[in-house]
Formats: structure tokens, sequence, C-alpha cells
């Protein structure tokens, strides 16, 4: 039987791990759960807290959109190129400055 959807929003991957974590303890995962799971615990970088902390600190520092602070948590771009091609400098309005302050940020928290 399908579970109610209660709401949507985009998570990093470290609370995808840490729910999907939980749920395995409590039961059995589906196929695609346990893929997800899978993956999330090999890509995840940051600990479930500290990448919602990043997100809402990224969103409110930076001015970027939710799903864009997610993608920087789940990726953690090493360079300034890197950055850029998450965020479209098209759409996101920052200084090459900024650009440096996130790359450091997220050096200094992997």
């Amino acid at each position: 039987m399908p579970r109610e959807i209660i709401s949507k929003e985009e998570i990093p991957l470290p609370m995808v791990k840490k729910i999907l974590s939980k749920r395995s303890k409590d039961g059995e995962l589906s196929f695609q759960q346990s893929i997800t799971l899978e993956h999330s615990s090999t890509f995840s970088k940051f600990a479930p807290v500290e990448s919602v902390k990043l997100v809402e600190r990224l969103m409110k520092n930076y001015e970027i959109t939710r799903s864009q602070a997610v993608q920087v948590i789940n990726l953690a771009p090493t360079t300034e190129e890197e950055l850029k091609t998450i965020l479209d400098p098209r759409s996101v309005e920052l200084t090459d400055e900024q650009y440096a302050e996130i790359v450091e940020i997220m050096a200094s928290k992997t």
C-alpha cells in the first residue's frame, strides 16, 4: 500500500542516508530504496545535521534556491569551475569571491 505524501522538499544525501538507514532497521526496504541507500552511503560527504545547516547557510548567505544548495552539498565541489557547473552563472548572481567562499566552506567541512 502506498504511503501518503506529507510534504515535498529537496533533502541532502546525508539526510536520505539517515532516513533510509532508520527505515531499514524498522523493516525491509524496497529495491529502489536499497539502491538509494547504497548510493547515499557511498557519496554522502557530510553528517546529516551538518548538511542541513550548510543548506540553510548557503540559502541565507548566498541567496540561492534550496534545490541549488542541496546540489552543492551533494556534490561538494572542490573548485570554482565545478561550482559554476552546479550553479549556472546565468541563473545565480554571485561574485568570484562568493564562489571562492563556497568552495572554501565545502573544503573545510569535508
